[in-house]
């Protein structure tokens, strides 16, 4: 009974691989398993969208952790809004851990996106170690990197191997240096863009129609900054270990 159980598992296991689907439907990112969620920056045109992959080098695995990621980019590529979209799925014997806020972050709290809560935070982007940064053309006027004031929303899906991350931004306003130290009247900008933030994502159920699925590879990302600071952190189980 145990082997026919667990035949029965691998079966229904290769199944659902097989039936999984991920890519672009117009301008939404859609996975249709693990979890079956479709996803979009409303009102903003698509940047770059595609899959690609990035080692994540503080796990303690040699080389790093590969680590497999779909994007989906949305902005003009200048110095204006964008907003990201992200999936991440670790290898089998590892896991997401607790989403936790970034340093220097402000404003945590739990933004509920189609009855999943996912855990938000603001914070500041600096575009010289940025993985979206060669998308936008054009530097500040003073010829340094663009920095951005960003707001990232993430929840955990499937036994948390999987990672939903969406990150909207907005060129950080003029005064305005440190999210701990705001200056007067600062504190209602914030609170506004924060708004936009939750209103820039729809996210829902997966289409019925995936007949114009498209997949790809994602131009124009710098892989190699794509690390703990965007995707987060990772952990190995247990009874992994001891091999």
């Amino acid at each position: 009974m145990h082997l026919l159980c667990m035949a029965a598992l691998v079966l229904l296991m290769t199944g659902c691989n097989a039936a999984q689907q991920r890519g672009m439907l117009g301008s939404a990112y859609v996975s249709t398993t693990r979890p079956a969620i479709s996803v979009e920056a409303k009102n903003m045109p698509l940047l770059t969208a595609g899959q690609g992959s990035t080692n994540l080098t503080w796990s303690g695995m040699m080389g790093g952790l590969p680590i497999r990621v779909w994007l989906a980019v949305y902005g003009t590529g200048d110095i204006s809004p964008m907003a990201v979209v992200a999936q991440a799925e670790v290898p089998q014997g590892w896991y997401w851990d607790s989403i936790m806020r970034r340093p220097f972050s402000v404003d945590e709290g739990v933004e509920v996106f189609d009855g999943v809560g996912y855990q938000a935070c603001t914070y500041i982007v600096d575009s010289s170690h940025d993985p979206f940064g060669a998308l936008v053309a054009g530097k500040t006027t003073t010829g340094q990197p663009v920095r951005w004031l960003a707001r990232g929303f993430a929840a955990r899906y499937n036994f948390n191997d999987d990672k939903i991350i969406m990150e909207y931004r907005e060129p950080l306003p003029a005064g305005i240096e440190s999210l701990s130290a705001l200056p007067l009247g600062a504190a209602d900008t914030l609170r506004a863009f924060e708004q936009r933030a939750r209103e820039t994502f729809s996210v829902g159920p997966v289409p019925s129609n995936l007949s114009q699925l498209r997949q790809g590879y994602a131009q124009g990302v710098q892989w190699q900054y794509m690390d703990e600071n965007f995707l987060g952190t990772v952990s190995k189980y247990d009874f992994f270990n001891g091999n």
